[in-house]
């Protein structure tokens, strides 16, 4: 990951405009012609029989096309189930917004009714762009995966009728355990048999929908993760971008070397260079997915929104693992760390240390201080500060009301925030005088902080207190070395 300020925007100026054209309800507007569809795929998590009334009346989805126009929605998207399945009312729906201002109209679609008529009059209507669901590069795992023998060849008509109408064409693969070991032979496979589309976007099976009935569909991240980087060797190759939308998988399962096509990360990104909270430390998961145990020592966690909930009830978080460390910044070492920038405030804390945060590129931002106000915890998280260290001691850290005081403070502030979004805060005492009165201070701190170190590897007396403290807290209690320590005065 390039830690350097300069490239992480020009690199966010390159992608922007094709990851956050990508079929995401956060970029994107949405409007769901209708939820009846001609296929029946096994994992599709918005079914039609979860649907009272698939098929809203025509004028509740002009309404909907209006407000996307008055709210200057700059992409609308325009899916179900399957809009196909009604023409006349699809056609209307994009002249319509093509007529009202918005430059782009997305058609979701399986495109097995599209021939070269009914393409040509969505390019008439005004229609840019089309994401096909292609399964897979193999026709019967195709079929499966759709639920409709034939639908393979359909498929690859209907693209091959968009493409030359002039409409964009974006693939959408969802995929699942069959199809996990050949998405690199399906960047191929398009590249060979689809040279006019030149985007893929991989999704992989959600745990929701049908596909709780059927978790054998569910993809092993530990295999994903290799196959996918595969696949984004082979797309490179070919001149294919591959994206990793919303709907797609966490950093860590093939995506963690170059989170530039992530629309998450890049979200993420562009939200922190804003400096709007709470967004500035990560992004909104819009309460499907969240962050495990072992997405907290990730140093990508403000640019990931984890994995979807029922992934950790089904698999319990399997195949997730930190592909980069977030290290504790009591070393030297962790200051040049790959993923995270240190900001050290040896006194108090200035706009020139406030200005340095703004300027780190890394998804981990350390403020590393002796000292905090509650004033400071606001500007900070204002500037993209991601993490709070504070190096002090017992006898210190006990007379300092003011900091007490900030750290409780930021503990209401953030009650309920996803984990993303949260500052995290870590207290390093390099001296403990009384344990007692050590105990005393961290019972009340406990709900503030999110670890203790205590330094001072070797004392088995400060190894039995970590031990018991954080058994009775339920806190992240270690005690540390500290040879090579940062030299903070």
């Amino acid at each position: 990951m390039d830690t350097s300020k300069e490239p992480e925007r020009v690199r966010l100026n390159v992608v922007t405009s094709s990851a956050l054209g990508e079929a995401n309800h956060a970029t994107k507007g949405l409007l769901r012609l209708t939820m009846a569809c001609n296929e029946r795929c096994p994992f599709c998590n918005v079914p039609v029989e979860d649907y009272a009334k698939p098929t809203p009346e025509l004028q509740a989805v002009l309404d909907e096309v209006d407000a996307a126009i008055a709210g200057g929605e700059q992409t609308l998207t325009i899916s179900g189930g399957e809009p196909t399945l009604y023409r006349d009312r699809l056609l209307q729906v994009v002249a319509r917004a093509r007529a009202g201002g918005v430059p782009f109209v997305e058609i979701q679609t399986n495109a097995v009714l599209i021939d070269d008529g009914y393409a040509r009059a969505l390019s008439d209507a005004g229609a840019t762009s089309a994401f096909v669901s292609l399964l897979s590069d193999d026709a019967a795992h195709h079929d499966f995966l759709a639920g409709l023998d034939g639908a393979f060849q359909r498929c690859l008509d209907g693209i091959d009728a968009l493409t030359a109408a002039n409409i964009a064409v974006t693939l959408n693969p969802v995929i699942a355990r069959r199809t996990q070991d050949r998405v690199a032979a399906y960047v191929d496979f398009v590249a060979r048999r689809l040279p006019a589309v030149r985007t893929i976007s991989l999704s992989a099976v959600q745990p929701h929908g049908r596909a709780r009935e059927n978790t054998d569909l569910l993809p092993d991240y530990d295999i994903l993760g290799a196959e996918v980087r595969r696949a984004r060797a082979r797309a490179r190759s070919h001149g294919i971008v591959l994206l990793n939308p919303y709907c797609g998988l966490p950093l860590c399962v093939g995506w963690s070397d170059d989170d530039s096509t992530s629309v998450e990360a890049t979200e993420a990104a562009i939200q922190r260079l804003g400096g709007s909270e709470p967004s500035a430390r990560g992004l909104d998961n819009h309460g499907n997915k969240r962050h495990g145990p072992q997405c907290s020592g990730c140093a990508l966690r403000t640019r990931c929104g984890g994995a979807w909930l029922s992934y950790f009830e089904l698999r319990a978080g399997a195949g997730l693992v930190p592909p980069l460390a977030r290290i504790e910044p009591w070393r030297r070492d962790a200051w040049q760390t790959q993923g995270q920038r240190v900001v050290y405030a040896s006194d108090d804390l200035t706009e020139q240390h406030l200005a340095e945060t703004r300027a780190a590129p890394t998804p981990t931002v350390w403020l590393l201080a002796h000292r905090i106000s509650a004033d400071d915890v606001k500007r900070a998280r204002e500037a993209g500060v991601t993490d709070l260290a504070l190096w002090t001691d017992t006898a210190k850290l006990a007379a300092d009301s003011a900091t007490q005081s900030a750290l409780r403070s930021l503990a209401e502030h953030q009650a309920g925030w996803d984990p993303q979004h949260r500052l995290r805060v870590v207290i390093g005492l390099e001296r403990l005088g009384s344990f007692q009165r050590s105990a005393e201070l961290l019972r009340g701190l406990a709900p503030a902080v999110d670890a203790v170190r205590i330094f001072g590897a070797g004392d088995p007396r400060r190894q039995r207190f970590a031990s018991a403290i954080s058994a009775e807290l339920r806190l992240d209690v270690s005690v540390v070395d500290l040879t090579d320590a940062a030299q903070t005065g």
